[in-house]
């Protein structure tokens, strides 16, 4: 009985841990290692947001996130956006009546990560515990308390 209850104990444990919050993982912003760029968390807002649509060199971002459900993705919305997905999801409601889509949604860092290491054009964010030398940091965040919703 004993052995039973120890294993249905570390079962629960497990299960809460994968569905905690990041707490203090780092995530990292990446791109092709071809490219040069290193971002400020207000030029990431103003590609994600789609107010910055080239890089300095005229190619096209291509921004990438991670699909809506994802802790990282509701990390990074917070930290670098300063908006909850809720937020983000009245933003590109109203974007799209001006012909503006989101970025592209992939479904896991390693898929984001495949992905920028083949397009130059690409950016996306993925936990830095995924990282490799594929793709280049343009920019490093870490979980912290949210910043103020920008208006």
């Amino acid at each position: 009985m004993f052995a039973r209850g120890t294993l249905l104990g570390l079962a629960l444990a497990a299960a809460l841990a994968l569905a905690a919050p990041l707490g203090a993982e780092e995530i990292v912003v990446i791109v092709h290692p071809e490219r040069a760029a290193t971002l400020s968390a207000d030029q990431l807002a103003q590609i994600y947001l789609k107010q910055r649509r080239y890089w300095g060199d005229g190619e096209r971002i291509v921004a990438v996130n991670l699909e809506s459900a994802s802790a990282v993705r509701a990390a990074f919305a917070r930290a670098v956006l300063g908006q909850s997905p809720a937020q983000l999801s009245v933003y590109w409601n109203r974007q799209y009546f001006l012909g503006v889509l989101p970025p592209a949604t992939l479904a896991s860092d390693e898929a984001v990560k495949q992905f920028v290491a083949r397009e130059k054009r690409a950016i996306g964010y993925i936990r830095a515990s995924a990282l490799d030398d594929s793709v280049r940091v343009a920019f490093r965040l870490q979980e912290r308390s949210p910043p103020p919703p920008r208006d």
